[in-house]
């Protein structure tokens, strides 16, 4: 038997301020804490930062996302931020399978970066997908690449 989920559910994660109140910090910290134990698998080819980078990353892309809805469709805000962030926080929990088993295997940095980006490519398209639901276009996608960007620069240089 299947079951028939509608896309209103995809769109809308969080309708007001009570359901981001309570889930988005939970996300938050989840993602930001998953990501900074992934970080040190990819040492070698990423530099590792201190231990509140990856929860300053989280957050800025949410403040920074949060903005520019603010100005594009204000009236969408909670749909979109609920959306960005059930995105990051699946995408943070595909990268427990390499953490869970990373205390078996040779620390292999390559192979971690490659899944780490395959998982981000993951992320972009579930983001252009969850924006045509959104009828949001491709801005919010593109602004979502900048800050990804313009965060990789300054901790690589």
């Amino acid at each position: 038997m299947l079951i028939a989920i509608s896309s209103r559910y995809f769109r809308r994660p969080f309708q007001s301020f009570g359901p981001a109140l309570a889930f988005g910090p939970l996300f938050w910290f989840c993602a930001g804490s998953i990501l900074a134990a992934y970080a040190h698998l990819i040492v070698g080819i990423v530099p590792l930062g201190g231990p509140w980078r990856e929860y300053l990353v989280c957050a800025g892309q949410i403040v920074v996302q949060g903005i520019v809805i603010s100005i594009v469709a204000r009236h969408k805000f909670w749909s979109y931020l609920g959306n960005m962030m059930t995105i990051s926080f699946a995408g943070s929990l595909l990268l427990l399978l390499p953490l869970a088993v990373s205390h078996w295997l040779p620390h292999l940095p390559v192979f971690y970066t490659i899944y780490f980006l395959s998982v981000a490519w993951l992320m972009l398209l579930e983001h252009i997908r969850r924006m045509k639901l959104l009828e949001l276009g491709f801005t919010m996608t593109i602004t979502w690449i900048l800050f990804r960007i313009v965060v990789m620069a300054f901790i690589l240089k």
